[in-house]
């Protein structure tokens, strides 16, 4: 972990810069189809944020400004040795770990792993089925359930620089 202070919201106090990713921005794995409905993950960067006086009486705070809208949260466990079959997100949707971990598997055989934390964006709603394939597989690692906490979505950012980051932000790898 590196520390190292940047800007004035910095000032007195060091920012944490985590996984290489600098504190004004926030990463995520972005799960996707390309033109021909086959699936990817990329790496992706959140960058339209600003400072705002989000909570009451605090000090000023990157906060998002380019929101999709919610329609449906929900917490799921995934039990040890949990793997599911093929299948497509349900909708543009969050999947954010609160404890144990698991992966996603896209149809080029890209396998991530997702640990507490993490964020994973799922927008491969237009994927097609090619060999028995279609969207994606997940599934626990380790010796304890994958608590995850799902955020479905009906909107997307206003605007999308690249199609390999679905929610906003700018491609990193």
């Amino acid at each position: 972990m590196n520390i190292r202070v940047l800007g004035l919201a910095c000032l007195l106090t060091p920012c944490v810069v985590m996984a290489g990713v600098p504190n004004n921005k926030i990463g995520y794995e972005s799960l996707y189809n390309d033109a021909n409905g086959v699936t990817h993950q990329a790496y992706c960067e959140l960058d339209k944020l600003s400072f705002q006086n989000f909570s009451v009486g605090g000090a000023p705070e990157l906060v998002s400004t380019d929101d999709m809208k919610t329609t449906r949260y929900v917490f799921n466990i995934m039990p040890v040795g949990w793997a599911g079959t093929w299948h497509k997100s349900p909708s543009a949707q969050w999947v954010i770990p609160v404890s144990g971990h698991w992966y996603i598997e896209t149809m080029d055989h890209h396998r991530v792993k997702f640990g507490p934390g993490d964020l994973s964006f799922g927008y491969d709603i237009d994927a097609v089925q090619q060999d028995g394939k279609i969207g994606h597989i997940s599934g626990t690692l380790g010796k304890e359930p994958a608590k995850v906490l799902v955020v479905q979505v009906n909107s997307l950012p206003k605007e999308i620089k690249d199609k390999r980051c679905m929610a906003g932000g700018t491609f990193i790898r």
